[in-house]
């Protein structure tokens, strides 16, 4: 990298802008923000989870997850149950229209991971992941190895 160079930091940044608004572009044709395809991601991860369990694995505080959860149910994408272990507590699941829809989603986010990378060499992706995982374990003050095993 040269001095005259943008920062890493701001490249990744504006990668991260263009993806998220790219994103929501062909989402927004099946009526899904990102904030519910990564709800319907870790649902199909991770099966059933807790409300607050799902706003911590998004990243979410949990009145945001509330309303996120709200408009996905009111859709017939998610299911939530008593937690028969805790009955203040609620298990979110997918629905199988749900399961669609992230198929769907998924697919979208494919393709336009496909284009972001087009005309790149597979040493050259290789690279990129490694570098963006080193910077991501850095950031996280994990150590790599940890990460990965995690």
């Amino acid at each position: 990298m040269q001095p005259s160079d943008p920062p890493i930091g701001y490249l990744i940044h504006e990668v991260s802008k263009a993806f998220r608004r790219r994103f929501e572009e062909v989402a927004r044709q099946h009526d899904l923000t990102l904030p519910q395809w990564r709800v319907l991601a870790e649902l199909t991860r991770q099966g059933g989870l807790s409300q607050t369990r799902l706003a911590g694995a998004v990243d979410a505080d949990p009145m945001t997850m509330s309303g996120i959860l709200d408009r996905l149910d009111k859709r017939g994408l998610v299911d939530r149950q008593q937690d028969p272990a805790d009955s203040r507590a609620k298990i979110v699941r997918l629905t199988p229209e749900g399961e669609a829809l992230f198929k769907t989603a998924k697919a979208l986010g494919t393709e336009l991971s496909m284009s972001a990378v087009d005309g790149m060499s597979a040493a050259e992706l290789t690279a990129l992941a490694d570098g963006l995982t080193r910077i991501r374990n850095n950031l996280s003050g994990m150590a790599a190895e940890q990460k990965d095993s995690v």
